[in-house]
């Protein structure tokens, strides 16, 4: 790629196969792909789209999504919420460090004791109606 007459003169040193890698697996010096593989061709068309974005404002690859992934329903947010306030709960029990970011006071001083003083038997009815795993029984 580096003899390619396509890439511009002041770019071409970044594009010769010692800029690619260094080492290989095990230490051994990086092989280039040969000519025919798909890895070499997909490499080559990677380098000309990009040369080809060059000055302009089109999207580049790993930029961030055009869109916005969609917030979770309530339900799965309070579930997440619920989840990591027990979970630094025991860190902070169990744990020689403790946890390293907070849940809400809510959740910290609300929910958390709350739970801790229900009756095992109704933690387990609550867990098997919010798990969402439905239709199964317990066998044995």
């Amino acid at each position: 790629m580096a003899n390619d007459d396509h890439i511009p003169e002041h770019l071409r040193e970044y594009f010769g196969p010692d800029k690619v890698a260094f080492f290989g697996a095990g230490g051994s010096p990086a092989q280039l792909a040969p000519p025919e593989s798909p890895a070499r061709r997909q490499g080559e068309a990677a380098v000309a789209d990009a040369l080809g974005k060059v000055g302009t404002d089109a999207p580049r690859v790993g930029e961030r999504p055009v869109t916005r992934p969609p917030k979770p329903a309530l339900k799965r947010r309070m579930r997440m919420m619920s989840e990591r306030a027990l979970m630094e709960d025991s860190m902070r029990r169990l744990g020689r460090v403790p946890p390293h970011c907070e849940s809400g006071a809510l959740w910290r001083r609300g929910f958390v004791p709350l739970w801790r003083v229900l009756p095992w038997a109704l933690r387990r009815r609550m867990l098997t109606i919010a798990s969402g795993v439905k239709g199964w029984t317990r066998t044995g």
